[in-house]
């Protein structure tokens, strides 16, 4: 199947340093991007990666500097 996509200058410039660095054609780059697109759905979804992350044991939780933060002196959106 054949179509026609029209895009920005800068864009074409990108993919077509993209290509070049990949030793790959702008058609192949773009078949591959659409390809993935198609299969992670129009859902757009988190990496698994960040699904998986559960926090770094010896962090601080966010809450504790809380404490030590003042109240506006007047409302920021009066």
């Amino acid at each position: 199947m054949n179509f026609n996509v029209y895009i920005d200058k800068q864009t074409g410039e990108r993919l077509d340093r993209l290509a070049q660095a990949r030793r790959t054609s702008r058609n192949a780059l773009i078949r591959e991007a659409l390809a993935h697109l198609v299969k992670r759905g129009a859902k757009a979804q988190w990496p698994q990666e960040v699904l998986d992350f559960s926090g770094i044991p010896e962090a601080r939780p966010f809450e504790h500097a809380r404490r030590a933060l003042r109240a506006p002196r007047k409302d920021p959106f009066a």
